[in-house]
């Protein structure tokens, strides 16, 4: 059940996304977990997160997009995110549509001060306890009107638990250093030798970063060595 469209009636919606799939139409993306579709009227400017597949497939992405509906209601008040308004027929996720671009095509017109805001942001996400895990990749990070960041894509997102949960308090203290090691990917665009004396303990590079890097380099190492010999 979604809420908070005023004049948008839910079963509607329902036909028109239905309508979208099968007239393969209004398409924002497409990945191996389902499609995106933005939808738009007068008064309104979604997107909504379609799962993929059949039988056991479709149920496990119907699942991870009940996962990221989980998330969003625990960032409920969350500033740095898009608003979500639930889930139709309990498989279509609807969120906002932020109109940003991703920081890997526009940079903020004032780097300090989008840094700054999104490292609050980052903050105020480890308070309601959920750490987003996947902000490294640029396309989760969008630059809005030039200077103001906002994260999208809680898919990988880990929701701290309470209690005796130590896979769960492990993987959410690699989720929260995960993020700050994006910040200053971001904020430094991967040059890790200019990284200031402040900013140096929010830097500490994970077991799986190092492996995925030197895997990277061995890669690119063997192409450049191949195209050397021809």
């Amino acid at each position: 059940m979604i809420s908070e469209l005023q004049g948008l009636d839910e079963t509607k919606l329902k036909g028109w996304i239905e309508s979208s799939l099968e007239q393969n139409t209004h398409i924002l993306a497409a990945g191996y977990q389902g499609k995106t579709l933005k939808y738009e009227d007068a008064n309104h400017q979604l997107v909504i997160k379609i799962p993929h597949g059949s039988g056991l497939i479709k149920r496990f992405h119907i699942r991870m997009l009940k996962h990221e509906y989980d998330v969003y209601q625990k960032l409920s008040g969350f500033k740095g995110a898009p608003k979500c308004f639930g889930m139709i027929d309990n498989q279509y996720l609807v969120i906002e549509f932020i109109n940003g671009q991703p920081i890997r095509s526009a940079r903020p017109v004032d780097e300090e001060r989008f840094f700054r805001q999104l490292f609050e942001y980052i903050e105020a996400m480890h308070g309601c306890e959920v750490a987003h895990m996947d902000l490294k990749r640029k396309d989760n990070l969008l630059v809005v009107n030039g200077n103001e960041p906002c994260l999208i894509d809680f898919g990988a997102a880990v929701i701290r638990k309470h209690g005796f949960h130590p896979f769960n308090s492990f993987w959410y203290k690699l989720a929260q250093r995960f993020d700050y090691n994006a910040w200053i990917k971001h904020k430094y665009q991967n040059q890790f030798h200019l990284i200031s004396d402040e900013d140096r303990p929010y830097y500490r590079k994970t077991v799986t970063e190092i492996v995925s890097r030197k895997i990277k380099r061995f890669y690119k190492d063997f192409i450049y060595n191949r195209k050397k010999q021809k």
